[in-house]
């Protein structure tokens, strides 16, 4: 049998991780198809009304590798903790007591794990959903540090974000997700695309657009970052 050229060697070599790659995509897709279509979306949802909005059972992933952090995504994967204390619409889980309303902690589901090559799989497909690019690409703000307690006035007390979220004292609300590891979970231009813009990335979405500018999101960009380097 004759021997391969030396040039085809080398085009077989230079085509293997670009095979490799193709693949890992492929069954990525595949595993998401099987486990995860139940309750996440990759399609645009941006056309659907209200009433479907609140009916979701989990949050779109359309544009996951334009939101993640793709190291905390596989990492959360094998041992998912809850971002939303309500879950991903709270007032299904909200129960009435003597005390206030209180979440249902019963009534939350939980999210599966999976195991580490499955969540390899996983995250190499869901961090090929970039549809939104060119939102991204016109952030262009680094997270510094900033004062923790002018930090949180200003998360809770001027900008109002603590009615939704908790912040660097797992203190705030719970319609919306924790924010104290939001830096390690989702990529910064994305944090800063999202506050100055929510509607443009989901249209439905209970967020506010407080049109802040430049200089109050780059503030609260340092808040998440000083308040997920305290929490390391």
């Amino acid at each position: 049998m004759k021997e391969p050229s030396f040039t085809l060697k080398l085009l077989t070599l230079a085509l293997l991780p670009f095979n490799f790659a193709s693949h890992a995509s492929d069954a990525g897709r595949d595993l998401f198809n099987q486990s995860c279509v139940a309750c996440h979306s990759v399609q645009d949802n941006s056309n659907i009304s209200l009433s479907q909005r609140l009916e979701e059972k989990a949050p779109t992933l359309f544009y996951a590798g334009n939101k993640f952090n793709a190291q905390w995504l596989q990492k959360w994967l094998v041992a998912p903790s809850n971002i939303r204390s309500g879950g991903h619409f709270f007032l299904n889980r909200v129960k009435v007591t003597d005390d206030g309303d209180v979440i249902d902690e019963s009534a939350v589901p939980q999210h599966p794990a999976v195991n580490a090559e499955q969540a390899k799989l996983l995250t190499s497909y869901l961090m090929q959903q970039r549809p939104k690019s060119e939102l991204l690409a016109r952030e262009h703000m680094t997270p510094g540090k900033i004062s923790k307690t002018l930090g949180d006035n200003d998360f809770h007390k001027f900008k109002g974000c603590g009615a939704c979220h908790q912040g660097g004292d797992a203190y705030g609300g719970v319609s919306g997700p924790e924010l104290y590891t939001a830096i390690d979970r989702l990529q910064p231009e994305y944090i800063s695309s999202y506050i100055r813009s929510p509607e443009l990335w989901d249209p439905k979405t209970l967020m506010p657009n407080r049109h802040l500018n430049d200089s109050s999101i780059k503030k609260l960009l340092d808040y998440l970052n000083t308040i997920s380097l305290n929490t390391q």
